[in-house]
């Protein structure tokens, strides 16, 4: 970043230098190479895209909130407020509709009922008892697959394992150690 001493022309990109003004004074440095295309096609930038989705639901959360609030309290930094928790409770996986609940009660004191969703009933599928299946098909049939965690999750408790693996290994004496066999070992020393 160099400092531009004389007033230029302009400000923006030209060519690959880029002019900005910062503070009241001019500044010259070489165009990004980064470009919106590539933020969201590419694989390198896909937690941005994921945040900037959670950040897109959190914005509708907080103005949902903010829509309910009474006139007279309704300030600008209340809404970034409510976006900033809405985007939080979408990290822990709560649903839209119970982060709308959950904040309008806690801000505006007033219960908020939500329309109670249909409940579908599911039959079992239909199969005859006569057809059975032979050896092979049976067992993979059988089997019941193991249901994937979310990559998060799996991460910390890999992590966690690897921490408490670690920490064991470096532990010589267990600090409760003393406290667990203080007793028993008067109870030897008396009896001895």
């Amino acid at each position: 970043m160099a400092k531009y001493t004389g007033i230029p022309p302009l400000t923006g990109t030209i060519g690959p230098i880029c002019i900005y003004k910062m503070y009241g004074q001019y500044y010259i440095r070489t165009r990004s190479s980064l470009t919106g295309k590539r933020v969201k096609k590419d694989p390198a930038f896909r937690k941005t895209m994921q945040y900037a989705a959670l950040l897109g639901k959190a914005s509708r959360i907080g103005s949902a909130v903010y829509a309910a609030l009474p006139e007279h309290r309704k300030q600008h930094a209340l809404y970034r407020k409510f976006t900033g928790e809405a985007m939080t409770w979408l990290k822990y996986q709560w649903t839209e509709e119970d982060i709308v609940t959950y904040l309008i009660k806690q801000y505006t004191g007033q219960e908020v009922v939500l329309p109670e969703p249909e409940v579908v009933q599911l039959r079992e599928p239909f199969r005859r008892k006569t057809q059975r299946l032979k050896g092979k098909q049976r067992r993979q049939h059988t089997e019941v697959p193991e249901e994937k965690l979310p990559y998060h999750l799996y991460a910390y408790r890999y992590n966690e394992r690897k921490f408490r693996q670690q920490r064991n290994k470096e532990l010589t004496t267990y600090p409760w150690a003393e406290c667990i066999l203080n007793p028993f070992l008067k109870i030897h020393a008396i009896k001895g």
